[in-house]
């Protein structure tokens, strides 16, 4: 059994009348054999899913192994190729969706579309912090730092289907699941 890395927080604020909570729906934690179980390396895979309404805000962290700090089976871990997306559909108002960093800086999410079916508008939101990666060679050029990632998601909504999910930042995932803004490519 793999020891938890990454904590959820409750949303905040007052009851929704529109339906439950944000839940949890899915938690997939991958993590190599011979690696640290209590932060991501390179190949690692989480993958985390909730459902239901908010009003105010909900946090997660995500751990990345961190080079000054996680040692085991005689080798210092770093986070290798791992990046951190985060997505969600809302039907009513979002205020945000971060991604901060240990250090403190933020990558904020991008409206990428919306659509409406019966007079409802539901708005999707991606955001992104990844590691540099080659397009001529699909290989990573670095890591991101490590320790705790926060992502923060905050607004008030009556539905959302928020997604986080951090694996290692291949050239066609940054493609699939980043805005444009936030891939790091070269």
């Amino acid at each position: 059994m793999l020891a938890p890395i990454a904590s959820a927080g409750k949303s905040s604020g007052g009851k929704s009348q529109a339906g439950a909570p944000l839940s949890p729906t899915s938690d997939y934690l991958y993590t190599a054999p011979n690696r640290p179980s209590w932060c991501l390396a390179e190949d690692d895979s989480h993958q985390r899913a909730w459902s239901g309404a908010l009003n105010g805000s909900f946090a997660a962290t995500e751990q990345l192994c961190d080079p000054n700090v996680d040692y085991y089976s005689g080798m210092w871990w770093n986070a290798g190729g791992v990046g951190i997306e985060a997505s969600v559909a809302v039907v009513g108002s979002l205020s945000d969706l971060t991604i901060t960093s240990p250090q403190g800086d933020s990558r904020h999410a991008v409206l990428t579309g919306s659509s409406t079916v019966k007079g409802v508008t539901t708005n999707y939101y991606e955001v992104c912090y990844v590691p540099s990666w080659s397009t001529s060679s699909n290989t990573g050029g670095g890591s991101l730092a490590g320790g705790a990632w926060s992502i923060t998601l905050s607004g008030n909504t009556t539905k959302a289907t928020y997604s986080i999910d951090s694996e290692m930042a291949y050239v066609s995932w940054q493609q699939q699941h980043c805005p444009v803004s936030e891939q790091n490519l070269t």
